[in-house]
């Protein structure tokens, strides 16, 4: 693919928490929150992140914004036709890229000042980057919630006056104040009713397509992944298993973690026979993940190899275009969503 195509380029990047215990907090470990990743976004396009509850996906988004510092490993985004490594840049240099990159939080109520007006939060941005005049944020401020479907006159009132939608649309035009090229979508409707996700959704797709944004949209649920997602990857204890455009994902799935999640998705059928694939056992401890692949306490299709030797994320397809890391994906049939 053309070097342009990519708007962000990440490798074998790493965020290990320390564990320290005693009097004098000597460490005597590391919780391996993501371990050695390395992807890709394409500019325009939404890359979908999903895996279960703790497996590194929020520390990842996280990482690409230096909201959490990285370990080890690189963040490089196009700038100016150039690539620029994110983790060497100093805090004012860093402050500058942030016009680029911005991040769509959780939590539409805790990421939001409660004391202050949705005026202020939303120019909050501009007054730190110094951009226009006062007068030119408040209608910067009144451009913005139309184009998130609120009204002008609802800006001098508080967070707490507002319902989780309402208020997800507030973070949503707060990110999008300083024009910026990249957003991370930190499970931005998880927290949200299922006819309110829809919106959000919808909305998200609207802004990307008049605004030419690019998304990391990191969720948990499948069926809203598979609704907003050009490609999605999938991952598991700190580390990607498997990449791949939506379509692939759902219909041929080559990874016994991603089969398991497919299986999970409800159907909303009362009729429909829904077929589960059962995990065995719980999720391991990442401050000692299990030698091999990570998965292989779990894996229905394990064999000896898995637990000895760490299989690699390769291209499994001429066009290299989907990835996986499993040691027997030609030979295992596995079944995807639309199948069943």
């Amino acid at each position: 693919m053309p070097e342009n195509d990519i708007i962000m380029e990440v490798n074998s990047l790493k965020k290990y928490f320390p564990i320290k215990k005693g009097i004098f907090r000597k460490v005597v470990g590391n919780v391996k929150a993501v371990d050695d990743v390395s992807f890709y976004i394409k500019k325009g396009e939404t890359l979908g992140l999903v895996g279960e509850s703790g497996c590194g996906k929020s520390t990842t988004g996280r990482c690409l914004i230096r909201l959490l510092e990285a370990t080890a490993g690189e963040v490089k985004y196009r700038k100016n036709n150039k690539m620029i490594n994110l983790n060497d840049l100093d805090k004012k240099e860093m402050k500058n890229m942030r016009r680029d990159i911005q991040i769509i939080f959780q939590d539409p109520f805790s990421s939001l000042d409660s004391r202050m007006s949705v005026r202020d939060i939303i120019a909050e941005p501009l007054k730190l980057n110094k951009i226009g005049t006062k007068k030119e944020r408040t209608d910067r401020v009144r451009e913005l919630l139309r184009k998130v479907g609120l009204r002008d006159y609802q800006m001098n009132r508080y967070p707490h006056e507002f319902s989780g939608g309402q208020r997800q649309r507030i973070g949503i035009a707060r990110a999008l104040a300083l024009d910026p090229e990249m957003i991370v979508c930190d499970e931005p409707v998880s927290a949200l009713d299922v006819s309110v996700q829809a919106q959000i959704i919808n909305l998200m797709k609207d802004l990307q397509e008049e605004l030419g944004l690019t998304y990391l949209f990191i969720a948990h649920d499948l069926s809203v992944i598979e609704h907003i997602s050009d490609r999605v990857m999938v991952m598991y204890l700190g580390k990607i298993v498997e990449i791949a455009d939506a379509d692939s994902i759902y219909i041929d799935p080559v990874h016994p973690y991603t089969e398991a999640l497919l299986k999970a998705i409800p159907v909303a059928d009362p009729r429909a026979r829904n077929i589960r694939l059962p995990l065995e056992g719980s999720v391991p401890n990442p401050a000692n993940p299990p030698k091999g692949c990570n998965f292989h306490t779990r894996c229905p299709y394990a064999k000896e190899k898995c637990s000895e030797i760490e299989p690699e994320l390769v291209p499994i397809d001429s066009d290299q275009e989907h990835f996986a890391a499993c040691h027997f994906v030609e030979e295992l049939n596995l079944d995807g969503y639309v199948k069943r």
